[in-house]
């Protein structure tokens, strides 16, 4: 990825660029950790919630692939678990 700019508002606020939130997986409502070191320099990372996987199957997905929302993940799985279960499967 090459350098990125962005445009401060009157309000101080930017866009995060669509390439820095994809490289990053920053999703709306994601909160965002910023530090400057004494060259000016700014790093910022997403945050990770306490206890999460933190993007342990990254590797595994390819760039075609849909996000699934959280809706999303939790239908598919109970469709799985309810397949995988279901009365009328023989074994």
């Amino acid at each position: 990825m090459g350098v990125l700019q962005a445009k401060v508002t009157t309000k101080g606020q930017i866009t995060l660029p669509k390439a820095v939130r994809e490289q990053l997986s920053i999703r709306t409502g994601d909160r965002i950790e910023f530090s400057v070191n004494e060259a000016n320099e700014v790093k910022l990372r997403r945050m990770q919630p306490a206890g999460s996987s933190g993007g342990c199957a990254r590797a595994f997905l390819k760039p075609q692939h849909k996000r699934l929302t959280r809706e999303e993940e939790r239908a598919a799985m109970l469709n799985e678990v309810a397949a995988k279960y279901s009365p009328e499967k023989t074994s």
